[in-house]
């Protein structure tokens, strides 16, 4: 957990004095711990994990049941007739599907991790995958290892479950082992029991890590309430003694959080989330390393496409060059589905070859092969599924904020359940939509064909390339973006919600309240509307009433 960093010292701020007389007593509704429990919450989360169980014995039961049954091509294929624009777009819809189901079981995760570390947890907000607890075997680095892979696994079997026979020219130039027939293959489509299992296998995986995680803190006592919003975590933490208030902090947001209680002059513009949270910076970084890795990526594969094309070209007579060199295809098409308007260019990776199950490096089962290229493509899903889940520390910290901000609209503050914090916000929208996208090109970027191996697309890893850096340019706005008006900036942060609110409930406003007894202005919480506060004024905190 990462500790806030202090800002340069550019409010107005009267000297410091004592702002809270001796026998102060702070209001009735101060002291309202009657701080709702996330019923309804509850019960989605652990619907969505028990869907995320029945899928995976779903997968299961269907990838057990025709793993061993054989299609005349390959071993462990069952044929489908699909049409190659459904074959291509159909991972699509599987990516969003799995997507909801990950999302449900590491929201279990993240709220067992949230009130596990009781009070070392600074921010609503956290990397759950990345934050651990020493000494516990539930929230330890090796959960946080296995529930990684489990995600990636997951990711990895959805853009393998399908396949189709190359097209006709590709078939016809490449020294392929069967006879090619485009009216047999034009609309075959290979499903692969071996990728269902291992779907299977990464949901109950992760369905099982959530609800051991999930037990051991309902056990132990630990969650409070699950609720998302950062206004109700910071009213459990204080309801239950986890942090408690520091009067005289009214106009002090998180960037302001190592200095002293004093008051202070409103200000238009509040900080960012780049000053408020140090692991952002990281996160940032880390998607634009992202960026820069998928597009040497597509560099390399465009440039090893065409040097061996062209060499090629040189060794043959111009027009067969393509029977001596076996492993590229130079096509025409750049569209985003692949061989929908032409044929793409491709490139073979001297891995395995899925038809007979051998490789370069010796004799391989059917099962031998089936392990060795879900190893090679986890190894580039890792990665993208970690860059995906690092932007979501991006989202949620300006969604945390845009909780915070809604009290001082003209509705107030609402407690909402998580489904409706999800679906009512456009920030968290566009990142499920972008997760299951990139996820989805990057099944397109790398796949493979029967009777040939797996393979490289150069368009399609340009593609998954601009849609990083979407999500890059994305995170970064959200990164840099200065909320504005005089409401202090919060980003999820307990102590400063803490230090903020004064008077707790279900609907809250915040603005102008009312005179401390030195004279100093008031803003903080309440249940009715406020005044709007007066920028010209001093505001100290709630010392008076």
């Amino acid at each position: 957990m990462d500790s806030v960093t202090a800002t340069p010292s550019y409010e107005k701020r009267a000297p410091a004095i004592d702002l809270v007389p001796a026998g102060f007593v702070p209001p009735s509704s101060a002291n309202n711990k009657n701080f709702p429990r996330g019923d309804l919450t509850r019960t989605i989360s652990l619907t969505l994990l028990a869907t995320a169980y029945a899928s995976s014995i779903t997968c299961l039961i269907v990838g057990g049941v025709y793993f061993n049954d054989t299609a005349p091509t390959n071993p462990g294929w069952r044929r489908l007739r699909l049409s190659r624009p459904l074959k291509q777009s159909l991972p699509l819809f599987i990516n969003i599907f799995v997507t909801i189901l990950t999302e449900g079981t590491g929201y279990v995760h993240a709220v067992a991790l949230r009130w596990s570390l009781g009070t070392s947890l600074v921010f609503n907000s956290n990397l759950r995958l990345f934050s651990y607890i020493r000494g516990s075997w539930a929230f330890g680095r090796l959960m946080n290892f296995l529930s990684a892979g489990f995600l990636i696994l997951c990711y990895a079997a959805t853009g393998l479950i399908f396949a189709t026979l190359p097209p006709e020219k590709v078939c016809r130039a490449l020294p392929l082992n069967f006879i090619c027939d485009e009216r047999e293959t034009r609309d075959l489509v290979f499903f692969r029991p071996g990728a269902v299992l291992a779907l299977g296998i990464g949901l109950l995986g992760s369905s099982a890590l959530a609800t051991w995680q999930v037990v051991d803190a309902t056990v132990r006592e630990k969650i409070k309430t699950w609720s998302s919003s950062p206004i109700e975590t910071a009213w459990a933490a204080w309801s239950t003694g986890l942090r408690t208030r520091r009067e005289g902090r009214c106009m002090l947001g998180v960037h302001e959080q190592q200095w002293p209680s004093a008051p202070t002059l409103p200000r238009q513009k509040q900080g960012n989330a780049w000053e408020a949270h140090t692991e952002v910076r990281r996160v940032v970084a880390f998607l634009w390393v992202l960026v820069l890795l998928t597009l040497f990526w597509f560099v390399g594969v465009i440039a090893a496409v065409q040097r061996i094309n062209r060499e090629c070209m040189v060794a043959g007579d111009g027009q067969n060059y393509m029977d001596r060199c076996d492993n590229v295809y130079v096509g025409g098409s750049w569209s985003l589905l692949p061989d929908t308007n032409g044929v793409t260019s491709l490139a073979q990776i001297s891995l395995v070859d899925d038809a007979s199950g051998t490789s370069s490096t010796g004799n391989l089962s059917n099962t031998g092969a089936i392990v060795v290229v879900f190893i090679f493509v986890m190894g580039f899903q890792s990665v993208i599924t970690m860059g995906l889940h690092c932007s979501e520390l991006l989202v949620t910290l300006s969604r945390d904020q845009d909780t915070w901000r809604r009290a001082t609209s003209a509705n107030g503050y609402r407690e909402r359940n998580a489904l409706l914090t999800v679906v009512g916000s456009w920030k968290s929208i566009a990142l499920l939509a972008l997760k299951s996208v990139v996820h989805w090109l990057f099944g397109l970027a790398i796949s493979f064909y029967i009777g040939w191996g797996i393979f490289m697309r150069p368009p399609q890893i340009l593609y998954l390339c601009l849609s990083t850096l979407i999500l890059a340019g994305y995170g970064t706005w959200l990164t840099f973006s200065v909320p504005r008006g005089p409401q202090p900036a919060a980003y999820g942060h307990l102590q400063t919600m803490i230090d903020l609110i004064d008077d707790w409930g279900q609907r809250m406003f915040w603005g102008h309240k009312g005179w401390t007894l030195n004279g100093f202005g008031h803003a903080g919480t309440s249940t009715q509307k406020c005044e709007e506060v007066r920028m010209e004024l001093y505001y100290a905190g709630s010392v008076s009433f």
